[in-house]
């Protein structure tokens, strides 16, 4: 699916909401399932209320245009090969090119064969000449007078002189054709070099198994109240439901700090981009975290209504003794941003 496609198909989701063919949830969900990947890995998503393109960064939705599909003629005419990883349902399968078939294979005796080939016209020629010096020695001599025969050595055609082609493979880039090199070797008499006495190899000592686990070492940060992980209330929660969370903090400062605190969850991608307003929170609750770790959990509270959409983002906040102002936990992970989804 282009992105031209995912768009067209949003006006006439559009269209069958307006004509009140689909519900808000059917037609909050099917926007969600228009979800892209492009060729860089970078996830595109239409807002279901304003209908443009929002580009995931990493950390949050920004409004952006999505990259020009290439013309059909552009695209490849067949899958490629080589195990390459399966894209994802909706994303754009980078264009591949194939270099033509190597060259340097066309007709004609190939170099081996016309080597054979002179080397045998080459004794039949010396075999003739051989059989008339004999009989012309015969006849001149009469029998009566022993002449000696000449021996004549024929040696062997070198095999070695048989030249390996070797054609490289295809890249995307042609390659120019392969150079044919014969070279001459002089046959060298082997002699009698006495084997090498083996060696005696030390074997390395073994290493030893460890005893149990490495236990888990506390991340090493600045002092301070640290949230390490959000989860809701029920595990698995769906849209209609009254959810509440469960979060982990981890203190550093050496001693026990009390924070009035609380969850706020964001609609994404529209919400996400500034976090200044929120689907909603939690009642705000006074805590005390102990040195290490502590968990805490909010009360069920916040109603997932109708009219949410799938992906949510929850966030810890405490509230500034000073300025009464909610300011976020720092985080160990994910800057402080925990997604969750709420269509099971």
């Amino acid at each position: 699916m282009t992105f031209q496609d995912a768009e067209k198909t949003y006006k006439d989701l559009k269209a069958q909401h307006a004509a009140g063919k689909l519900s808000d949830a059917d037609f909050e969900a099917q926007v969600g399932e228009l979800r892209m990947q492009d060729a860089q890995g970078r996830w595109w998503q239409l807002g279901v209320q304003t209908g443009e393109w929002y580009m995931h960064d990493g950390q949050k939705w920004n409004k952006a245009k999505p990259p020009v599909t290439p013309p059909p003629s552009a695209q490849p005419s067949a899958a490629p090969e080589g195990g390459a990883e399966k894209p994802k349902r909706g994303s754009a399968l980078p264009a591949r090119l194939f270099s033509a078939a190597p060259a340097g294979r066309g007709g004609g005796l190939p170099p081996a064969a016309l080597i054979v080939i002179v080397a045998v016209v080459a004794l039949v020629g010396i075999a003739i000449l051989v059989g008339a010096y004999l009989a012309i020695s015969g006849a001149l001599g009469g029998g009566s007078t022993a002449h000696a025969t000449p021996t004549v050595s024929i040696a062997a055609v070198p095999t070695s002189v048989i030249p390996t082609i070797t054609l490289a493979v295809p890249t995307d880039t042609p390659l120019p054709p392969p150079t044919l090199v014969v070279t001459a070797t002089t046959a060298v008499t082997p002699t009698n070099t006495p084997a090498p006495k083996p060696v005696a190899t030390k074997k390395p000592a073994a290493t030893p198994t460890p005893a149990g686990p490495t236990p888990t070492k506390t991340p090493n940060v600045p002092a301070g109240v640290y949230v390490t992980n959000i989860e809701t209330i029920p595990a698995k929660a769906n849209i209609g439901d009254v959810v509440g969370f469960t979060v982990s903090f981890l203190n550093t400062t050496g001693s026990t700090q009390s924070y009035k605190w609380f969850v706020q969850v964001y609609q994404c991608p529209e919400q996400c981009q500034t976090f200044k307003s929120s689907f909603g929170q939690t009642l705000r609750a006074s805590g005390a975290m102990a040195t290490g770790a502590t968990t805490m959990t909010t009360s069920q509270n916040i109603n997932l209504g109708t009219g949410i959409r799938c992906d949510l983002i929850a966030i810890a906040y405490y509230v500034d003794p000073v300025s009464q102002s909610p300011v976020m936990f720092q985080a160990t992970k994910n800057c402080g941003y925990f997604p969750f989804t709420v269509c099971h």
